[in-house]
């Protein structure tokens, strides 16, 4: 008598089941995966912004309560000098889209605060996606930080225009 063995292993139609099953776990999840990488060079230069706010505040801080109108503030970047003249500029920050230190902190040339909020589409000022600018205003009282994000868009804190704006 032949005895029939028995196969074990699975049928095409499981296989089936399970590629289809994967795939539609991997349609749901890659938008979330590609929109990941653009919400994280934004938070990167939210980061850029915050860290000029703090050399500018600390500027603000041992000059009497004015903002610079140049770049000494930059002393107070990491790795800066900490002093009001002289010294030595600190490290300018990274450009999360480019991936390249930044050139330079140019002026936004935003002078007033009013002018500050109408600013809605894109940063003031000649910058790259990524970069950050900064700009003293209404003569020392103020200050504006802006940035761009991978689209050279406005990146915006709250208030929706400009991340940091500082009246005394």
């Amino acid at each position: 008598m032949l005895k029939i063995r028995k196969l074990k292993g699975f049928t095409l139609v499981e296989l089936l089941v399970v590629v289809v099953i994967i795939g539609i776990l991997a349609a749901i999840a890659l938008p979330n995966f590609i929109g990941a990488q653009g919400k994280a060079k934004t938070a990167a230069v939210k980061g850029n912004m915050r860290t000029v706010q703090i050399a500018s505040e600390s500027y603000a801080t041992d000059s009497g309560g004015s903002y610079s109108a140049d770049t000494t503030y930059q002393n107070y970047l990491p790795g800066g000098s900490n002093t009001l003249t002289g010294g030595t500029p600190g490290a300018l920050p990274v450009n999360p889209v480019t991936g390249k230190v930044q050139a330079s902190i140019g002026s936004a040339s935003i002078t007033t605060s009013a002018a500050i909020k109408t600013t809605r589409t894109s940063p003031p000022g000649s910058f790259t996606a990524g970069d950050v600018g900064y700009s003293q205003c209404d003569a020392g009282n103020s200050y504006a930080i802006v940035g761009g994000d991978a689209n050279g868009k406005s990146v915006t804190g709250v208030g929706g225009n400009t991340l940091v704006l500082s009246n005394q």
